[in-house]
């Protein structure tokens, strides 16, 4: 049984969701201002530029990052709304 978690109460567990949430709403919303500034590099590059080849792959990164912690908290809210 040394893989088992520590039980938790129902409070405890509610507490560390609703953490958890609010990390993944920063993180959403972090991420959505790095995208807005890798765009705004890439639209002030001089085309074809390397500048502008890493600023787009930067705001694509983080179109990847962003759906992947949005589909965690909606997991997560998913949780929250059985407790």
């Amino acid at each position: 049984m040394a893989n088992q978690a520590p039980a938790v109460s129902i409070s405890q567990a509610d507490n560390l969701i609703g953490r958890s949430i609010d990390i993944a709403n920063l993180s959403l919303e972090s991420l959505n201002k790095l995208r807005t500034l890798f765009q705004s590099i890439s639209l002030i590059s001089e085309s074809n530029t390397t500048s502008q080849e890493l600023a787009v792959i930067g705001a694509h990164l983080a179109d990847e990052w962003a759906n992947l912690i949005d589909c965690e908290r909606e997991d997560l809210e998913r949780l929250e709304g059985k407790q």
